[in-house]
């Protein structure tokens, strides 16, 4: 944050700025601001919490007579901060799942068999890319990796818009449609039944939906092999990592469904040719894909995304393009918003700022733990007050706040990635 002279600030602002500095409970306000991590849309609540009959927390005793909590919004575009908050919790996430040995996973699952998946959408289209061996696009051309037109419609009057959108709308229950197949075609591998499969072996996976820069999710997935009891045991049925590679490849072919598209019509749902699986190591032991590597991924594109430009509902995508947003969203931002029209697909009109996914951006499936038998209750009463700081002075003196905490954050994520 730049420095500001008296001068320069605006009268609401400096009232603010007056207000807080005479504030005798400011020290603790700003505590809340460090706590929140500078937060830039931070939840006021108001509530008690009691511990069988004693009070032991009150907000009536905080600044404005409030306690700020995070917006937890996982967009690094709307509070950088909470977006920090949420790539660390994913790297934890995901790595303790792939090496064990912390958030209550045990380290034998580093010896189960799993794979790091990608899955992506079907072609609607041609558009321009950046191919892996060195080719140029299939416009003739070479573009940069920062190039704008990555993602584009080559030829826009070609390119299947409403497929897309309908793909991404149904894209959730097709992930869902190829966990099923996969327990299928493993069990065939083992010659038992499904039913005698899934009582001797448990798929558990963490999930993450990243948007392509053309407007279609593609899944990343870490996919393991427990017990069907307990996560902590191996599989009760031997199965090579090489061998559940090939499993996954064959379930995602398999993987289709019907899916509506409005009016009584259905389009068929699958998955595109491009797929990829790589055994995961289980520790650093110097192969090419670490869970360390694996997790910081994963966190990095928990994010960012190219539908981030859209950042409200209530948008007219007639105005969007005024706005820099890429012609590629437009086109299926629109196309969300004519689907929304028919019968069965009201519903997508909600979700036209996603380009028609209404899935949960990292979802995982694997054992709950059970709550221990010694508790003592704690009951909670909250009430939301409002979001955002209360005044233009409140305001800059968190920006202030996270402009110096923003160096350290970025520190602390590169190190979180690097982790053994």
């Amino acid at each position: 944050m730049s420095a500001l002279t008296v001068d320069e600030l605006d009268p609401a602002t400096l009232r603010g700025l007056v207000a807080r500095a005479g504030d005798p409970k400011r020290e603790r306000w700003l505590e809340q601001v460090r706590r929140t991590g500078a937060c830039r849309h931070p939840v006021r609540l108001r509530g008690v919490v009691l511990r069988g009959d004693e009070r032991v927390y009150a907000t009536a005793d905080e600044p404005d007579g409030a306690l700020m909590v995070r917006c937890g919004n996982r967009r690094e575009a709307c509070c950088p901060s909470c977006a920090h908050e949420y790539r660390g919790d994913m790297w934890q996430l995901v790595y303790a799942g792939m090496a064990g040995g912390r958030k209550g996973v045990p380290e034998t699952v580093a010896e189960h068999p799993q794979v790091f998946a990608s899955l992506t959408a079907p072609s609607f289209g041609a558009a321009h890319n950046r191919p892996d061996d060195g080719r140029p696009c299939r416009c003739g051309q070479h573009h940069d990796a920062d190039d704008p037109e990555l993602g584009a419609a080559i030829d826009p009057a070609m390119y299947d818009y409403e497929g897309a959108v309908l793909w991404n709308w149904h894209a959730p229950a097709l992930w869902n449609r190829f966990t099923i197949e996969l327990a299928r075609v493993l069990a065939a591998q083992a010659g038992l039944s499904e039913r005698e499969w899934r009582k001797r072996v448990r798929v558990a996976f963490a999930k993450a939906a990243e948007f392509q820069a053309r407007g279609l999710v593609h899944f990343h997935a870490i996919i393991r092999l427990d017990g069907a009891e307990d996560r902590a045991t191996a599989p009760g049925v031997a199965v090579s990592p090489e061998e559940l590679c090939d499993a996954i490849r064959q379930a995602a072919g398999r993987a289709r469904l019907d899916g509506d598209a409005g009016d009584g019509k259905t389009i068929e749902i699958c998955f595109g040719e491009q797929l990829h699986t790589r055994v995961l190591a289980g520790a650093e032991d110097g192969r090419e894909l670490s869970p360390g590597q694996v997790a910081a991924y994963v966190a990095k594109y928990s994010c960012k995304a190219s539908h981030e430009q859209i950042t409200t509902r209530d948008s007219d995508p007639d105005r969007w393009c005024d706005c820099g947003i890429p012609e590629q969203l437009v086109q299926m931002a629109a196309a969300a918003l004519r689907f929304s029209e028919r019968s069965g697909l009201r519903e997508l009109g909600r979700w036209v700022h996603m380009l028609g996914f209404r899935g949960h951006f990292v979802t995982s499936h694997a054992a709950t733990p059970r709550p221990s038998a010694n508790t003592t209750v704690v009951l909670s009463v909250w009430e939301y007050i409002g979001s955002g700081y209360l005044n233009p002075g409140d305001a800059l003196l968190a920006a202030g706040v996270e402009a110096s905490l923003r160096v350290a954050r970025e520190a602390l994520l590169d190190l979180r990635c690097g982790l053994p």
